[in-house]
């Protein structure tokens, strides 16, 4: 038997090539049909490496043989043999026909896409409720909506339990067992956002071995040439513990090899937990004598039917290339019931059958013209018959079992966009400012993109129409985001990425190129060395010319002829980066290249233009120096640019950068002779063109002066014309106005003297009355004065004798202390209060009041007694008249007056 080794190729391609021993000889030995012992060993190799490979192998051996169908991933991922099943069976004539659905095969299944709310979430949502709630209908509990779509019978929906399966993970990896749906909401919401899942009805009552679950795992073998195998060889994988619905441990519930080879049973019933088919037949002749059980006819005819119909559900897609010399090799996984019925789990790919010295394949689907089947086949049994092996443990779906609801039906259903009419709905109603709206459904794009193997091609091509939409709006600048240019890159740089994404990434890139911003973050991570390898050495032409597009769109400058600050420096810095990192070299080769060849002439023209057009002479000196450091090793450009070609490159740079000075240096001097052979024509032209205006002027004012004389003339005979008519009327009219304007005269005349009258009148009458004003104020003035004066005069005279009566008083006084307290020692008084008064005091007590007004003196009397009180205007004399009047009794006083 040959020893074969895969090699990793380009687009997902994996070519299978004979093993060299240690001396580099091909191993060689006898060989049997369809076996083959594969040696799963990657091997990382430069371009050269394996351009050499590739190029001694075709000539050894001819042809390379693919070990995969392209686009297996329509069936070999959980979602898309989901998709795939789907649009089968509601496509086929015979499938409808006899009312086969999707849910018949495999266990009711939706996709759902992390914390996004889309149809299927909300579809399965309500699959849930209704289950939950018609199970309690159907065993006689109240209440719930009716489930009139549940395809699983009502057995197997007791504790509506559900299976969260990774799209893109196999070997039971990230799948998880949930009751509630709060346990499954709570799950979605810790997963990444956008990461695309399987969430799938739980087969609840499976048939058991011994008490312990158990699944099926056959092959399949798919070739270039639509035929389908099946392999008789498989084994039936069991779970290392008893099964319990209640149980939380997967090792329970998942029988998975990957997995149970970790527990801690493992082994202890079965060698590596497997059974053949044999001892499964054995287990159903003693377990189950009574239905007489054979599993080669009663079990293997549904699980040749339920693979045969998966392999035509995706077979249209993965044929698209027409390869001849590919094949692929399927791992299908079973469930059995405990009616016996066969479930559909998944099929896998990169599965490898035990090595046979026996061809042990079965030949399922040929079509016409096959080597095996010249007249075509296919084993698939009619759809109307039975799945269920022993028609009285047939069992009927949970709808049947439950009261139809006639609003089921008529429930409408949440319209859901998918991304491209979502990117569409955003740019229709948003602005320029609101840029937060496109960071979620970028993630997304990038994130399906980035998920490509699980979608189909119809939503693949949605995800790259919407990312390219995205790419030429305002929107683009939620693409700078660092997380999804790696995203872009690592799809760009991956050798299992198909054709038609990687043109459409670079083609969105460039579209997003117009956005100064992204173009520097892209061409920062390396995209002109993309570019550049792909231009170089990538064997489609598609994906060569959209490369050589890229790198000819970011050396144009978006805002060509316009200076704006910043952005205009950071392009330059772009075009700078493009020349050290070999993407003008590149475009340079390429186009030395099309030279050659005629009908691509004018495409190396075109990139020669804009070349010369965006990159000055002082580019290319920088460019030829930077070549100079490579071949020194002082510079790296991109492997595809060969030491032979920089040095011819060199050479030619430096023989076109003379010629460009020698050229610039005689365009200057041309120009300069042009410019000063353009300035004596100019002046000339001045002088000429100043000659025509004198002329022209000159010419002008003669017209003027004899236009304005025959006009002049012509209004002098009009005038005289009219003169006899006119003069009469004329004089008449300005006697008119004299005459009025006279009498006008006149009476302003008139008007100004006497108003000139009257204001001297009223001067007249104000000078009057103020002199009558001032006489009166005089009048009533002069009293005032008189009474002033002569008060003044008294005052003066007053206080003369008050200075020598005060004087005289003092010695007076003096005199008269002396006298009276002498003569009048012994006579005594008593005071109202028993104080001691003396008969001159007593006298004065009893004085009230006394004013002098006009030098005369009034008293006021009261009682028997006269009470006085002398201003100080009294004279000495009266005083003395006073005091006397104290030494006499109050009696002869009063009679003396």
């Amino acid at each position: 038997m040959n020893k074969y080794v895969i090699f990793p190729g380009n687009n997902g391609r994996m070519f299978l090539k004979p093993l060299l021993d240690k001396r580099g000889n091909w191993v060689e030995s006898e060989t049997s049909d369809l076996n083959v012992n594969f040696i799963w060993k990657p091997v990382l190799l430069s371009v050269k490496e394996y351009t050499f490979l590739d190029d001694l192998f075709m000539k050894s051996f001819g042809p390379t043989i693919h070990n995969h169908l392209e686009n297996n991933r329509e069936i070999t991922t959980k979602t898309g043999l989901i998709r795939s099943l789907r649009n089968y069976y509601s496509t086929q004539e015979l499938v409808l026909q006899n009312s086969y659905q999707i849910h018949d095969s495999i266990p009711t299944s939706f996709i759902i896409t992390a914390n996004y709310e889309d149809l299927e979430y909300q579809m399965f949502i309500n699959r849930f409720n209704d289950i939950g709630n018609s199970y309690k209908l159907v065993f006689g509990f109240e209440g719930g909506m009716h489930s009139n779509k549940e395809r699983t019978p009502a057995k197997h929906c007791e504790k509506n339990m559900w299976l969260i399966k990774p799209a893109a993970l196999n070997q039971g990896k990230g799948i998880e067992v949930c009751r509630t749906l709060k346990e499954i909401m709570k799950s979605f919401k810790s997963k990444p956002i956008n990461s695309l899942w399987i969430i799938q009805k739980y087969i609840e009552k499976p048939l058991l071995f011994k008490g312990r679950k158990f699944d099926i795992r056959v092959w399949a073998l798919a070739t270039g040439k639509h035929e389908f195998f099946y392999y008789k060889h498989g084994y039936l994988r069991t779970s290392s513990s008893e099964y319990d619905t209640k149980a939380t441990d997967n090792y329970i519930h998942l029988t998975n090899n990957c997995l149970q080879k970790y527990g801690d049973n493992y082994g202890m019933f079965e060698k590596g937990n497997t059974l053949s088919f044999q001892d499964f037949q054995e287990y159903l002749d003693n377990e189950f004598p009574q239905f007489k059980l054979n599993f080669e006819e009663q079990f293997v005819p549904r699980m040749k039917d339920l693979m045969i119909d998966t392999y035509l559900s995706g077979k249209k897609n993965m044929h698209k290339s027409k390869r001849k010399t590919v094949f692929e090799l399927l791992g299908f996984d079973f469930l059995i019931d405990e009616d016996f019925r066969v479930w559909l789990i998944e099929a896998n790919a990169a599965h490898y059958p035990k090595e046979r010295d026996e061809n042990d394949f079965e030949l399922l689907y040929a079509e016409h013209g096959s080597s095996f089947s010249k007249e075509g086949l296919n084993k698939r049994q009619s759809y109307s018959s039975s799945i269920y092996p022993i028609s009285e443990l047939a069992q009927v779906p949970f709808s049947k079992q439950c009261t139809i609801s006639k609003n089921d039906d008529d429930q409408s259903k949440p319209i859901i966009k998918d991304l491209l009419q979502t990117v569409k709905h955003i740019l229709e109603n948003s602005s320029t400012q609101e840029t937060f709206e496109f960071s979620e459904i970028t993630s997304r794009i990038i994130s399906q993109i980035n998920n490509w193997e699980l979608l189909s091609e119809d939503q693949l091509n949605k995800s790259l129409q919407a990312l390219q939409l995205l790419a030429s709006s305002y929107g683009s600048s939620s693409l700078t985001d660092p997380d999804h240019i790696n995203s872009i890159f690592s799809l760009l740089n991956s050798e299992n990425v198909q054709l038609n994404i990687q043109i459409a990434l670079i083609n969105g890139i460039i579209l997003a190129g117009h956005n100064m911003r992204f173009r520097k973050e892209v061409v920062k991570k390396g995209f002109v060395s993309i570019l550049v390898n792909i231009a170089l050495g990538s064997e489609y032409k598609e994906l060569k010319d959209v490369a050589i597009k890229g790198l000819l769109g970011f050396c144009c400058s978006p805002t060509k002829g316009v200076y704006i600050p910043g952005k205009s420096r950071e392009h330059r810095w772009v075009k700078e980066k493009i020349m050290i990192e070999g993407g003008i070299l590149c475009l340079v080769k390429i186009a030395k290249e099309m030279m050659g060849i005629e009908e691509k002439k004018e495409k190396a023209e075109e990139i020669n233009k804009v070349l010369n057009q965006e990159y000055s002479l002082e580019v290319w000196e920088k460019l030829t120096e930077l070549v100079g450091k490579a071949l020194n090793g002082q510079h790296v450009f991109p492997d595809r640019l060969e030491n032979q070609f920089l040095v011819e490159m060199k050479k030619q740079l430096e023989e076109t950068n003379m010629a460009r000075r020698d050229e610039i240096k005689m365009r200057l001097e041309r120009n300069k002779i042009k410019k000063e052979e353009e300035d004596v024509e100019r002046k000339k032209q001045v002088e000429l063109h100043k000659q025509e205006l004198n002329e022209k002027k000159q010419k002008a004012d003669e017209y003027i002066k004899k236009r304005y004389e025959e006009i002049r003339k012509d209004k002098i005979s009009n005038f005289k014309k009219q003169n006899k008519f006119s003069r009469t009327i004329e004089d008449k009219l300005i006697d008119e106005k004299r005459h009025a304007l006279l009498i006008k005269l006149k009476k302003a005349e008139e008007l100004k003297i006497i108003q000139e009258f009257k204001i001297k009148q009223q001067e007249q009458l104000l000078k009057k009355n103020e002199i009558i004003k001032k006489k009166r104020q005089q009048e009533k003035k002069n009293p005032f004065l008189k009474d002033g004066s002569r008060l003044k005069s008294d005052f003066d005279r007053a206080k003369s004798l008050k200075r020598t009566e005060d004087k005289d008083k003092l010695e007076f006084d003096k005199a008269f202390k002396c006298f009276y307290y002498s003569k009048r020692s012994g006579d005594k008084i008593e005071s109202a209060d028993d104080s001691f008064l003396s008969l001159q005091d007593e006298y004065f007590s009893k004085i009230e009041s006394s004013k002098i007004i006009d030098s005369i003196l009034y008293t006021t009397k009261e009682k028997k007694t006269i009470t006085r009180r002398f201003s100080p205007m009294i004279s000495k004399k009266e005083l003395f008249k006073i005091y006397g009047k104290a030494f006499e009794t109050p009696d002869s006083s009063l009679s003396a007056k």
